[in-house]
């Protein structure tokens, strides 16, 4: 239930980050559409955006759960041997769910990221041009 809760509010944050991106950027998506670029370029160019939002984001959450989890087995330790028990390691992830992670969080971005692309390409060049 809560990594349920918690995957929405980040689909929902990504998908907040890049609907302000657009909004913040009419001019330049509107530049790139009246020199031609077509509407697959701009949506690719959010679509990436949504892309290396997830590879960062997942990268840094699992080195963020694995410094926390390594804390927690190092403290964990400290406090067994004191209580003269042989220490446990407590925390353990083994490479394929940190790779499985990292992929799954760019997943998660790129569907995200779908809604804000399209959105991005519908944009008119002469009204994003003209109100800014």
């Amino acid at each position: 239930l809560f990594g349920s809760l918690a995957l929405t509010v980040a689909s929902l944050g990504i998908i907040n980050t890049l609907v302000m991106a657009i909004l913040e950027r009419r001019r330049e998506i509107g530049i790139l559409k009246a020199l031609g670029a077509t509407d697959r370029d701009v949506r690719s160019l959010f679509f990436a955006e949504a892309g290396a939002m997830g590879l960062f984001g997942g990268f840094f959450g699992v080195a963020l759960g694995w410094l926390i989890g390594s804390a927690l087995t190092w403290g964990t330790t400290i406090y067994l041997h004191r209580q003269n028990l042989p220490g446990v390691k407590i925390s353990y992830v083994p490479w394929w769910l940190a790779l499985s992670a990292i992929a799954f969080a760019i997943i998660v971005s790129l569907i995200a990221g779908l809604y804000p692309a399209s959105r991005a390409a519908r944009l008119n060049p002469v009204e994003a041009l003209r109100y800014e």
